[in-house]
């Protein structure tokens, strides 16, 4: 047993009111649901008789039987708590429900209403609509146990008024007497707020955060690299990669296994789409259609994707792939940053400054888990260099710079690339044309909501737009729409094209651009070699003399990693639709405030 759970299941057994500080991945999802579970059978032994077995109990279970409710501040972990309770009481009648935003919703209502429920796991607006709707006929009237997960994140959040309404409308304490239990990695003002109107007189504070403990984000190395444009990020990344994984496979070397930090969905899936066409130098990267040729230049490490705009199935089975694997990359905005727990994640790679001092030490969190090791790399552009400072004050950042050739190139000028860094922007080059122009362009847009905040308007167009010319291979940045520049700020900035929203379609081809990272360039093949004379991004035809660019139009669904085709995308042959939306994490919108059914499942991105 771990130090949270000796110190709490004993006392949660009897009954007693409990707030304990633990941090997550110490094994706390099993200190409440033990006694919980256990409650609830001691309770009604009925319970403790399957349902599966000849002769078993044949009353029926109704929606207003609720025994336990856990509060979760996201689906992802309401759906991996959920997924305990269910193997705990698999050989009992006790009936485990969720209750979720987004695309289940409405199916984990219909699952209450069909089948019953006792212990229902929630995210705090979803439970608050299920619960004081009158149609919904779910009710709580024999509740003995509220749980409270992630209690300062709740709170940090700003569900306190869903919560408050969800306690209005369980029985008070003189209709019934229940025990509650409150789990949090701190414990502030607000926290202390929660527990007085809460718990009981009487209740025991756990604690198993020691005050002289280092936490993460201080014991973990942590390397900064700034790259010289931010068509440089890509190339840095994959070279950081590439090393990485050539270093796993030493004798002594630790599989590899990383997740790496977008700020918007968008970002996330075209970062995903490129990752996944890597090729060796000198092999296709994919067909007319996007299909994979040959092995993947990180094989036998998967490749998986997470973000807002997957349904819940998607995310959590490409959450449980990556949590099972051996060596993986998970792709992912913020939904992942807190309360997700994926063993042995060796590199933690965050791909701009984060939104929040915060949520950077969120973000480390999920590396350097139960007494491994683990190291975190943050890649900015010049441009965020001096907001890393005010955000990321007094935090262990290492310069890096001269760890990775590809940052300080300067891939907007003429000039003779080195073999090294040419292996790294040949293979982009092949990965970039099986990137729709669709992708492309959500991209671009995003980018320019994220990065909303410099204040320096021509430098966000002219680095956008040098991303979308030397980095994509673009021949000119995608329009945006008079709305979207006048809501930037960027309506009278040069270099911006307004007018129609272009509605690119996956399938279109993309002949106004050329490869990026490598296209044709003056009849040079390769990078390294003699130059010809025309300027080009990474090698791309030059603006005076393009090459067609794409090959022709691509499916909008690859197995990934040769995995099979079919409009399926699961990264290296794993299941799962291919999401082909992009937007809707922070960003994405542009400043304006997310919509309100994904505020349980994507918080801060």
């Amino acid at each position: 047993m771990t130090e949270v759970q000796q110190a709490t299941i004993n006392e949660a057994l009897k009954g007693t009111d409990i707030i304990a500080q633990a941090k997550t991945g110490t094994g706390k999802t099993l200190a409440f649901l033990l006694p919980v579970l256990q409650n609830i059978l001691s309770l009604d032994p009925e319970l403790a008789e399957s349902r599966n077995t000849f002769g078993g109990r044949g009353k029926r279970t109704t929606a207003d039987d609720i025994r336990a409710l856990i509060i979760s501040p996201t689906r992802e972990l309401a759906e991996q708590i959920a997924e305990e309770a269910k193997k705990l009481v698999k050989n009992t009648g006790v009936i485990v429900q969720t209750a979720v935003g987004g695309t289940q919703k409405r199916v984990g209502l219909q699952a209450i209403q069909r089948q019953g429920c006792h212990l229902l796991v929630g995210t705090p607006g979803r439970l608050k609509d299920i619960l004081s709707d009158p149609y919904t006929r779910v009710e709580a009237p024999d509740l003995s146990a509220l749980v409270f997960d992630e209690a300062d994140r709740l709170l940090d959040q700003g569900f306190w008024p869903e919560i408050q309404e969800i306690m209005r409308l369980l029985p008070t304490a003189a209709e019934k007497d229940r025990q509650t239990m409150m789990f949090s990695a701190t414990v502030p003002r607000e926290v202390v707020d929660l527990v007085r109107s809460t718990l009981k007189p009487g209740f025991q504070f756990v604690k198993t955060v020691r005050d002289d403990e280092e936490p993460t984000h201080a014991r973990v190395p942590q390397r900064m690299v700034t790259v010289n444009g931010f068509e440089n990020k890509l190339p840095a990344l994959v070279e950081l990669i590439n090393k990485a994984v050539e270093a796993s496979k030493q004798p002594d070397g630790t599989p590899f296994k990383a997740i790496i930090y977008f700020n918007s969905t968008a970002e996330v899936t075209l970062a995903s789409s490129v990752l996944q066409n890597l090729q060796p130098v000198g092999e296709p990267a994919g067909d007319s259609f996007g299909a994979r040729r040959g092995r993947h230049p990180w094989s036998p490490t998967r490749l998986f994707e997470i973000h807002a705009k997957l349904s819940q199935q998607q995310r959590s089975g490409a959450a449980d792939a990556f949590r099972k694997c051996e060596s993986g990359i998970l792709i992912s905005s913020d939904v992942t940053a807190r309360g997700m727990d994926f063993p042995n994640v060796t590199h933690v790679i965050q791909m701009a400054v984060p939104p929040s001092r915060e949520q950077y030490i969120h973000r480390i969190g999920r590396t350097a888990r139960a007494g491994k090791e683990g190291e975190g790399w943050l890649i900015v552009s010049q441009a965020e260099a001096s907001e890393v400072h005010n955000r990321l004050n007094k935090l262990p950042l290492q310069n890096a710079n001269d760890h990775l050739v590809t940052s300080s190139l300067d891939l907007t000028r003429p000039g003779q690339i080195p073999a090294s860094a040419g292996t790294v922007l040949e293979m982009l080059k092949g990965a970039m044309k099986s990137v729709s122009m669709a992708e492309k362009a959500k991209a671009y847009q995003a980018l320019l909501g994220v990065y909303g905040w410099l204040g320096n308007k021509r430098l966000l167009v002219e680095s956008m737009n040098n991303l979308a010319q030397y980095g994509w291979g673009l021949a000119e940045p995608p329009h945006i729409s008079p709305m979207l520049a006048q809501r930037l700020r960027i309506d009278r900035v040069p270099g911006v094209r307004i007018g129609r929203s272009e509605a690119y379609d996956d399938d279109r081809d993309s002949s106004s651009s050329r490869g990026g990272y490598g296209g044709d360039r003056g009849g040079r093949s390769s990078f390294g070699g003699s130059r010809g004379g025309d300027r080009g991004g990474y090698g791309g035809g030059g603006r005076e003399e393009r090459s067609g660019g794409y090959p022709g139009g691509r499916s909008s669904g690859r197995g990934g990693f040769g995995g099979d085709r079919g409009g399926d995308r699961g990264g290296y042959g794993g299941g799962g639709s291919r999401y082909s939306g992009g937007g809707g994490d922070r960003g994405d919108s542009y400043g304006g405030r997310p919509p309100r059914q994904t505020r349980d499942a994507d918080p801060y991105a």
